[in-house]
Parts: structure tokens; sequence; C-alpha cells
């Protein structure tokens, strides 16, 4: 159960002019209560807050509630967001970009923003939650079994469809050169650091303990060259071969919100958290999602299929702006950048099994823990050996050699020089 705290961090007034954009002019705040906004770990770059509300409208008692976004509590978080600027990145996406997006697709599979107050970094947006919403993750590691079924994974790839498709036909970079020029993610020094960290200390050692051949370990240390970085950073850019859109950029499972419809079983999902999105192909949301929140055997087992629902869904999004996208070029578009993929599978998913950055529980972010997350994947702890886990963790075993082989091809097939 949410516990209730410091009512300061909502005032009175702040949650006064967020009832009157819900309930109309005339509504009247009666009361307010605010409490942490998750059951589980706080957000990793903001605090989230829930607000209860009692409200006088047309002389009846109305109660609702909404959600409250706003800069973390812990010094290490401030740091972070203060050098990546991610509040004036969302609250910028949400004022300038959401207008356009809203005016193309009214029904646009995203959270609603109420206001927002750019001078001290807070967002007000509508709490899903009250319209059947729900997360599915309660903690990233979670992802490490094959949490999502079918039809949350169709549900993601409509919901994507459908915000890429609204964002079809503008020049998101030319048009708002302050949200877009900057790379947000991939420029943060720690996420390379993390990458090249976990090729050295883990695929390196498990394709040179199973594989035993320079084939795998060669692919495997290609992960932490600056050759595979500049790849990673080349392919966040917008490419004049294919549409571009307004990509989530952090997209992935806790980022969305799902509701099912119990009488006819269909899943819907809606897109939150836009602290890092970017203009380029939406296949880079894609990649991410699929092979961050996917074991590589479920992925390969459903990737075609799913990708044939985004592809469907998105063309007919594109056919209403006068584009179209073969299903040709968008496959050849999403399998030359599976590089993009390659960083979340092998480089992030290790981690949801190994002592490192990540916590196996709910426990509250410290700045330990968020020192350990930066520090590029090393642990002041001694960690799990990587390969002891893959001989006695069938699950890891099993991820690991799907995850070096898949590396391998993708090596192989692209990147490798003359071999």
């Amino acid at each position: 159960m949410a516990t209730e705290i410091n009512k300061p961090l909502v005032s009175f007034e702040e949650a006064a002019g967020v009832v009157e954009n819900i309930h109309g002019a005339a509504a009247r705040l009666l009361e307010h209560k605010v409490e942490k906004g998750t059951d589980s770990v706080q957000g990793f770059l903001s605090n989230i807050l829930r607000v209860s509300v009692r409200v006088e409208v047309g002389g009846k008692s109305v109660e609702s509630k909404f959600m409250v976004k706003r800069q973390p509590v812990l010094e290490s978080q401030q740091r972070l967001i203060q050098e990546n600027g991610v509040f004036y990145h969302e609250i910028g996406v949400f004022q300038r970009c959401f207008p356009i997006l809203l005016r193309n697709s009214p029904d646009l599979p995203a959270v609603a923003c109420y206001s927002c107050d750019a001078r001290d970094n807070v967002i007000f947006m509508e709490d899903l939650k009250e319209d059947g919403f729900n997360t599915v993750v309660r903690n990233i590691c979670d992802l490490k079994g094959d949490i999502l079924d079918l039809k949350h994974l169709t549900a993601a790839m409509l919901a994507l469809a459908k915000f890429h498709g609204a964002s079809v036909g503008t020049d998101w970079l030319k048009k708002f050169p302050d949200l877009f020029e900057k790379e947000i993610f991939l420029e943060q020094a720690f996420i390379k650091a993390g990458v090249a960290n976990t090729a050295r200390s883990v695929l390196v050692p498990i394709a040179e303990h199973h594989f035993k051949d320079e084939r795998h370990v060669k692919a495997a240390e290609w992960i932490g060259t600056e050759e595979f970085y500049e790849t990673l950073l080349a392919i966040t850019k917008p490419d004049p071969e294919v549409p571009n859109v307004l990509c989530h950029g952090d997209c992935w499972v806790n980022n969305m919100m799902f509701k099912t419809d119990w009488d006819s079983g269909r899943v819907s999902a809606k897109l939150i958290d836009f602290q890092m999105s970017r203009f380029a192909p939406g296949s880079r949301d894609l990649l991410y999602f699929l092979h961050m929140c996917c074991s590589p055997q479920v992925r390969q087992r459903c990737e075609e299929g799913l990708l044939r629902t985004y592809w469907t869904a998105f063309n007919a999004e594109c056919e209403k702006r006068g584009l179209e996208l073969s299903w040709d070029r968008f496959y050849a578009d999403y399998d030359q950048n599976r590089a993009f993929g390659l960083m979340m599978l092998a480089t992030l998913r290790p981690w949801f099994f190994l002592d490192g950055p990540f916590s196996q529980k709910d426990d509250e972010l410290t700045d330990e823990q968020m020192d350990k997350m930066t520090s590029g994947g090393k642990s002041s702890a001694a960690p799990t050996s990587p390969v002891e886990e893959f001989e006695t963790n069938q699950l890891f075993r099993d991820e690991m050699i799907g995850t070096l082989e898949e590396v391998a091809e993708i090596y192989y097939k692209f990147y490798a020089r003359n071999e």
C-alpha cells in the first residue's frame, strides 16, 4: 500500500490548478492527499507521486486522482538530471510536441499531461490506474523470465505504431532543435562505460569458456569497442531512406501501462515517460523494446509476427498522411540496425541475473545503488562470477548462449571486415 508522505511536495495551490484542468474552472478543491506513486522502486530519474483530491463541482463532492512527476530525491539522481536536461526535454515534448500529435491522432496511446511547471521541473499527468491501466513488472530484473505474453507484446507494437504514426510528416529535429539535437541516452558517459565493461567482464569470459573459438570471442570483444559505440550513436540519428518519427527513446515495459478488457480478452497499452525521446526511424524503439524485454528464444520465435503487426498498423497511420513504407524496406531497416538491439540484449540483460547495477529486490534507491548503476556495471561488492553463474543457472546459460550466437551472427553479417 502506498504510504502518505509530506504534503508540501504538492502544494494546495498546485493541486487546485490541476483540478481546474480536470474538472473545469468552476471546480473548487476541498482537500488533497499526496502518496508515493508506485509500490515498487522509485523512478531512476524522477520522483513519482499520486495525489488524491476531493473537489466540489456543481454543488457535488467528487473524488479523483492525478500523478505528479518531479525531481528525484537523491543528490546523485539530481546531478544526472541536471547534466542531461531530461526534465527540460520531457516538458518540451509535452508542451510543444503533444499538441501536434494529438491533432493528428486524438486517441494517442500515451498518458495525458494536464500541465507543467518548467521552473521547478514538475509535470502533472493523468492517473492511468484510474482507467484500469497497470504496470506489469515491479523490478527490472523480473524481465529475466518471460513475463510478457503475446497479448502484451502485441499491445506494445500497436501502441508504438499509433504513436509513431501520429508523428510522421513532421521534421521534429528541424522544428525543435533544442529538444532533439542531443542524444540524451547514449551520450551519458556511464552508459558507454557500462557497455564496454559488460563486454569485458561478462561476454568475453563466457565466450572463451563455452565456445572456445575465435569467432564468438572476437564478436564478444567487438561489443566493447569504440567502433560498436559509434555505430550505436549513428543509429540514433534520422535516416533519409525511411520515415523518421518521434521515438519514445527509453522504450521498455516499465514505460508502458497495460489494460485488459476482461470481456474480450484484448490488451491495450499506453506510453509514459518521455525523458529520452529522439527523432529517428521507429525501428529503434522496436529494437530496444524487443531485445530488452524478451529473452532471445521468445523474441526469435515471435519477432516476425510482432513486426508485421507493427508495420500493418503503422502503414495505416502513414496512409492518412500520404506516405507508405513497404514491408521489405521496413524490415531491411530493422535488420540492418540490429546492433542497437544488441546493446540491450548483450550489455543490459545479463545484469538481470548477476550481482551488479540492478537490485534484485524492491528496495528504495540509495546513493550507493545509484553509484553502482552509473559506474559502468561495476559493483563495490564481489560480483557473481559470470562463468560460475553460467554453469549453475540454466536460465542464464540458455540466455547467454543465445545472446552470444546472435552477437556473432550480426557481427559477421554486417560489421566484420574481410573475415
